[in-house]
């Protein structure tokens, strides 16, 4: 019987925190890391309070420079804005500026 109950309470602290998923958000990061080449940018990755953040871009992205101006921020670790939203498994950049 007791194993029931903790079962029941694990579904249901699991629903809760699924429910409770930010599905989009702004953050304040440094850059760690930029996956592209000179032209474009596939993907890039903030370091935000500890937490690794991986982020693509999108075609209707608002950026306030082009994105592989990040390589600049990686080099010299000044801090970017990203707000994003998630689409399926992928946090998509909808803008960039410096933060």
């Amino acid at each position: 019987m007791r194993s029931a109950r903790q079962l029941r309470i694990a579904v249901l602290v699991l629903m809760l925190a699924t429910a409770c998923a930010q599905t989009s958000g702004t953050v304040i990061g440094t850059v760690i890391n930029v996956d592209g080449d000179l032209t474009a940018v596939q993907s890039f990755t903030l370091l935000v309070e500890g937490d690794e953040m991986v982020f693509v871009p999108t075609d209707d992205g608002v950026y306030a420079y082009p994105l592989p101006h990040l390589r600049d921020h990686l080099r010299d670790g000044t801090p970017v804005r990203v707000g994003w939203e998630r689409r399926g498994d992928q946090l998509v950049a909808t803008t960039v500026e410096d933060g």
